[in-house]
């Protein structure tokens, strides 16, 4: 008997896709500080107190030099002014006086006289206010600048971002082919054309 045999193949169809992708990459923003610590460049000056005591020293007696001198040197032609007087005026007296006789002798008179006169001399205290300290104070004083410094902070914006755009794929292949074979078959003979 005769057999007739088919064999078929059925086409096939491959498909490659790949999808599109967009990337995107957006420049963060950079912030800047720029930064500069205050600074308070001041300090306060001392209190200054100049005391002049010199005008209540001197009532006291407690002089300069300066015055100390000055006093003692006019003092000292004062005196020796009265005293140049005095000798001049005894020696006139004792010229005159001297020789006369039955005069008590003018040497002893004119130490009474001395003696009467440091006797019967009027003494006086004088009373004086004893002045007060000059003071003199010069208060204190802010000086200095103050730096306030400097605190500032900038930012740098980008509008764009980076886009990359990858297109997707799309791609139809035969991956087999169809086919369809024949034979016959004759007994146990596979007869093929």
């Amino acid at each position: 008997m005769l057999y007739v045999n088919v064999r078929h193949t059925l086409p096939r169809i491959g498909l490659h896709t790949q999808l599109a992708s967009l990337s995107s990459r957006v420049r963060p923003a950079e912030l800047n500080t720029t930064y500069v610590a205050p600074r308070a460049d001041v300090h306060a000056t001392q209190v200054k107190v100049d005391i002049d005591s010199y005008p209540s020293r001197h009532a006291y007696g407690a002089s300069t030099m300066d015055d100390l001198t000055r006093a003692s040197g006019q003092q000292g032609l004062s005196d020796n002014q009265q005293t140049t007087s005095a000798h001049t005026q005894a020696a006139w007296d004792m010229i005159e006086n001297g020789a006369r006789p039955g005069a008590p002798s003018e040497i002893i008179r004119q130490i009474q006289g001395r003696l009467a006169n440091e006797i019967m001399k009027q003494r006086y205290i004088e009373v004086r206010s004893i002045p007060n300290p000059t003071l003199t104070i010069t208060p204190s004083v802010v000086q200095g600048n103050i730096d306030t410094g400097k605190d500032e902070v900038s930012i740098q914006t980008y509008p764009n971002a980076e886009v990359t755009l990858n297109p997707g794929k799309f791609e139809v292949y035969l991956e087999q082919q169809g086919a369809i074979r024949m034979w016959t078959t004759e007994g146990q003979y596979d007869i093929y054309a």
